[in-house]
């Protein structure tokens, strides 16, 4: 993990915690896989089972005792401030809802707990196998429907339809558009999500593990495979910071071969950005900018009509208030809009906890301790948010936690000046 926790030794493990290092790996590994459907799985797979797995899994892992250290004071505080909001805003207690929000914020600390006391690399370490696996998911999902589409079969998760080969292959369309290329959904409700994850596999491929062609080559193609905009955009970025942090060591001759072969590489990812972006926005898929759209402004309107409390965590509410304050302007049928959740993860975060809380939770983002570059993964986290409503979901919440967590020399030092501070008592005579 970064920051000082990087640098601290292994938590010394008591009697009773598993010490086998493989065994530890293993369990951490299914830990973030079930955290991940959480995050962003077919909603057709039930969260209850997944959230007590994780945290069984954590709790194995380490003693949930060492949640209550002193590291973890300011995210404890956040969390009563946001249920006090969520009360408050809410202008009743939402049982059902705040009991899923604070599951997920259980097990967002617990996958923390996991870490906090493990070396840098750790997390990348145990993400990479299976994020490697999934970049193969979906660059292969295409292909499997070009040479063996008889062989899929269907299911339903409400309104929508989803076409899947074991399970394991499966894509679903909104609209159809024609193209025979399938856009891979992976094990999760939509592309937009699964981008997130193989962009963490190019993060890490990139950044955190030697810099591998093949497995930077790969992760590049399943996010292309996504045919995510949102996901191409955070892919340019990430190259972007990468080629500037190699031309500091590049020799001269590797420079000028850069500048001239990379334009002419970038020239097919260009015109495949061109055409997704006039889909998009004027073609057959016209109607997701739309709803992007309205999803936006109908969410800051609402955060805006309680802005420091918010209207708390039961979308019933937001229905309610955004049938008042909702952008009148969208060419959205009105069956959409009046049952419509949004899909702005950033905005959810706005009118759930109000502003203040919700600049708490963003800033835990922006100096999260889980990966370096610090800005460009905090980078890729909230562009994704912009899209995908999973700001309450375990693997967003434990990236988030991290930014929050007291360093352990700043207690150390505080703990160190409370002697010298203390008033000197009188010596009896």
């Amino acid at each position: 993990m970064n920051g000082s926790a990087a640098h601290a030794r292994p938590p010394v493990r008591k009697a009773g915690q598993i010490t086998n290092p493989v065994l530890r790996e293993r369990l951490r590994q299914l830990a973030l896989f079930a955290a991940m459907l959480i995050s962003g799985g077919i909603l057709s797979i039930p969260r209850e089972p997944l959230i007590v797995m994780v945290l069984v899994l954590c709790f194995m892992l380490n003693n949930p005792l060492r949640l209550l250290r002193a590291e973890f004071l300011l995210v404890w505080l956040l969390l009563f401030a946001t249920g006090a909001m969520a009360l408050v805003g809410g202008e009743s207690f939402q049982l059902l809802p705040m009991t899923i929000r604070y599951a997920n914020f259980i097990a967002g600390l617990a996958l923390l707990l996991v870490y906090v006391g493990e070396s840098r690399t750790t997390l990348a370490n145990d993400l990479f196998p299976i994020l490697k696996l999934m970049a193969f998911q979906a660059i292969l999902t295409p292909f499997a429907y070009l040479f063996a589409s008889g062989l899929f079969t269907t299911f339903q998760v409400y309104d929508t339809t989803y076409h899947t080969l074991l399970y394991v292959f499966t894509y679903h369309e909104l609209v159809d558009t024609g193209s025979i290329l399938k856009r891979p959904d992976g094990f999760f409700f939509e592309p937009g999500v699964f981008q997130i994850y193989l962009n963490m596999l190019l993060f890490i491929g990139l950044f955190v593990r030697k810099q591998r062609l093949f497995d930077i080559v790969l992760a590049a193609l399943a996010v292309v495979a996504t045919q995510s905009t949102t996901g191409v955009v955070i892919m340019m970025l990430q190259f972007a910071v990468a080629y500037f942090q190699w031309l500091k060591t590049a020799s001269r001759r590797q420079k000028v071969g850069v500048f001239v072969f990379v334009p002419i590489l970038l020239l097919p990812l260009a015109a495949y950005m061109s055409f997704n972006l006039s889909q998009k926005f004027y073609g057959a898929l016209s109607g997701s900018a739309e709803a992007r759209e309205y999803d936006l402004r109908t969410g800051i309107s609402v955060a805006l009509e309680h802005p420091v409390t918010g209207i708390g965590f039961d979308y019933q509410k937001y229905f309610d208030v955004s049938a008042r304050v909702g952008y009148r302007e969208a060419n959205l049928s009105r069956d959409n809009i009046t049952e419509r959740g949004n899909t702005n993860g950033i905005v959810v975060l706005l009118f759930s906890v109000g502003i203040p809380l919700s600049l708490i939770f963003l800033l835990g983002i922006v100096f999260q301790r889980m990966f370096r570059p610090r800005l460009l993964f905090a980078a890729l986290i909230l562009l994704s948010l912009i899209a995908e409503s999973l700001f309450f979901t375990p693997i967003v919440l434990m990236i988030a936690f991290s930014g929050l967590l007291i360093q352990p020399r700043r207690i150390a030092r505080l703990l160190r000046r409370r002697p010298a501070t203390a008033p000197v008592r009188p010596q009896s005579a």
